[in-house]
């Protein structure tokens, strides 16, 4: 298992704290590797993996969306991930 690359998103949390509604951005990592994506959460095999997208939001943030045979996986993140999705697409090929 070799990385390939990394990209920053953001995880949101919505809290409750004395009738105030706050909302806790945190950073974590995915990680592409030659045969698995991997991330806190989870980890998914490049070859469950249909596609790997990414949509620009209104707000700071895009969404970057993993595609795959358990569903679609959406990530917040706050710059591009052009890397990410030119890495994958340049993997699938092969």
């Amino acid at each position: 298992m070799k990385l390939i690359t990394t990209h920053t998103y953001i995880k949101v949390t919505r809290k409750i704290d004395w009738n105030v509604q706050k909302y806790e951005e945190e950073e974590k990592i995915i990680e592409l590797y030659d045969d698995t994506i991997i991330w806190q959460e989870d980890q998914i095999l490049m070859s469950d993996v249909f596609d790997v997208s990414y949509k620009i939001s209104k707000r700071s943030m895009g969404v970057l969306y993993l595609h795959t045979n358990r569903g679609v996986f959406p990530f917040y993140v706050k710059k591009v991930p052009e890397d990410f999705i030119e890495q994958y697409k340049r993997l699938k090929k092969k």
